[in-house]
């Protein structure tokens, strides 16, 4: 669970981008923003909200009162009720009412409105228009380049869900066998995952066996492995509000040469990142050169179609992404998922082999420690 003290640490550095940009309010609605700024893992299907004043003062507006928070105020609507009927409309409505209650002392034209446009409601942003004569500004673009360097009670949270994702790559590559359904190994990796957690995961990723691998991947499906065919278990799990991306690809059988060849090569890809990513590194050029690498394998054709990699932490995608069309400077401080990979029928299906680094001043730190053998 993130530490209180940093959360708000974090509340300071969006207080200081509201002084250097005369920010009046910010009001943010993201479940996950309004944990990364309070602490407080809401409910997501719910609708909460995290406002910061000028003077300092964070508010959260929640469903129920939290444990605790690193919010100077608390407001809790009623949500469910066995007084009257409840819908999300009537959720909202209520939740915009304490939210505008709580921030009707600023006076209208006092300095600019920021919101998440992405999660305030029309009604709430309708009422937060008006204490400005200026149009509300869209914090998200400020926020995202602000979670991209972590801080330590995020590694902490990254660390325990990669924890998961080793325990569930053990327990599958100790027993796939031909004849296993994709979903039979999906239950294996979930089982797994959850006794490591002693508790429910929220599991997302890609499941995919033999020619499914080379068109893309998904969920699980009822299709067979066959002998001699690969699978790939790319595992992106939600823990205690965060989440890893991590990828390893396994065989039933004894690996072809080719099959040897191509994973060794894709391996050579991760010590290349040991030099490539640095601090200051433009994200296309770590592409450029995994690519490169990746395409001097001789045994197979066109056999990459995405990106390199790309940050994570409260999402598994996050900026910076290590794609060709990308401006972005590496930083000190991010979490990079690599996940370089070969796809081709004469591989009968693909390999992809992708880890957590985090970036330091001298270079990256694996988070996950399971072995990338077939």
């Amino acid at each position: 669970m993130l530490n209180l003290d940093s959360c708000r640490r974090r509340q300071q550095r969006l207080l200081a981008h509201m002084q250097e940009q005369e920010l009046e309010l910010v009001v943010l609605a993201s479940p996950k923003t309004i944990y990364y700024f309070s602490g407080v893992l809401v409910d997501p299907c719910l609708p909460h909200v995290f406002a910061m004043q000028a003077s300092g003062r964070g508010l959260l507006c929640t469903n129920q009162e939290p444990a605790s928070s690193a919010a100077d105020e608390v407001c809790v609507y009623t949500c469910h009720s066995l007084q009257r009927p409840f819908s999300r409309s009537t959720v909202d409505e209520e939740l915009d009412g304490l939210v505008c209650q709580a921030v009707k002392g600023i006076p209208a034209g006092a300095g600019s409105v920021a919101l998440e446009y992405e999660f305030v409601d029309f009604r709430l942003g309708t009422v937060l228009r008006a204490l400005t004569e200026q149009r509300p500004r869209n914090i998200t673009p400020v926020l995202d380049e602000m979670r991209r360097v972590k801080d330590a009670d995020e590694i902490e949270a990254i660390r325990a869900v990669v924890a998961l994702v080793d325990a569930a790559f053990a327990a599958i590559k100790a027993c796939l066998e031909p004849g296993m359904t994709e979903y039979e190994a999906h239950s294996i990796v979930y089982e797994a995952m959850v006794n490591q957690a002693h508790t429910s995961v929220d599991l997302k990723g890609d499941f995919a066996s033999g020619p499914r691998a080379i068109g893309g991947g998904g969920p699980p499906t009822g299709r067979r492995l066959r002998p001699g065919e690969l699978y790939i278990f790319d595992l992106h799990p939600t823990h205690q509000g965060y989440r890893c991306d991590l990828t390893r690809t396994f065989t039933a059988d004894v690996p072809s040469q080719l099959q040897l060849e191509a994973w060794a090569h894709v391996l050579e890809s991760h010590r290349l990142a040991q030099e490539l990513l640095r601090p200051g590194a433009p994200a296309r050029v770590v592409y450029q050169e995994i690519r490169a690498h990746l395409d001097r394998f001789s045994g197979v054709k066109s056999a990459v179609n995405h990106h390199a990699g790309h940050g994570l932490g409260l999402e598994a995608w996050e900026s910076p992404w290590l794609a060709p069309g990308s401006d972005q400077i590496l930083q000190e401080g991010e979490v990079i998922a690599l996940e370089p990979g070969l796809y081709a029928p004469e591989l009968l299906g693909g390999i992809r082999l992708e880890r957590n680094y985090l970036l330091g001043a001298e270079g990256p730190t694996a988070l996950d420690t399971f072995p990338m053998d077939l």
